[in-house]
């Protein structure tokens, strides 16, 4: 099992931690943010699966790059697939996003 932890600002004065383990073909990812804490899909966890370092305030942005990876091939990246190619159908339906949404948020947090 590895494990990774990101230190992002957020709305809070404190800054929000993102945990990320991969533990064979799983990846869980946790944030300490109002939504991931509810079990909620959060923008924190998403920005860094893309690489998206904007946010992170710990000293370890060189080790985003390993996300990426880890992802290959998990529940979570089928999920984050679906939710994006749906987002992009001009008329689909916003209650089924609602579901895809919930769908990568459940894949992130087992």
């Amino acid at each position: 099992m590895d494990e990774l932890i990101f230190k992002v600002k957020g709305s809070s004065s404190d800054p929000y931690e993102i945990t990320f383990i991969k533990d064979g073909s799983s990846l869980t990812a946790i944030c300490t943010c109002p939504a991931g804490t509810f079990g909620n899909l959060c923008k924190h966890r998403v920005a860094i699966i893309d690489g998206d370092t904007k946010s992170i305030v710990s000293d370890n942005v060189n080790q985003v790059p390993k996300i990426a990876e880890w992802l290959r091939g998990t529940d979570v990246e089928i999920a984050l697939t679906e939710l994006r190619a749906a987002e992009i159908i001009k008329d689909f339906p916003k209650d089924e996003i609602k579901v895809l949404k919930r769908n990568l948020a459940r894949a992130m947090n087992t």
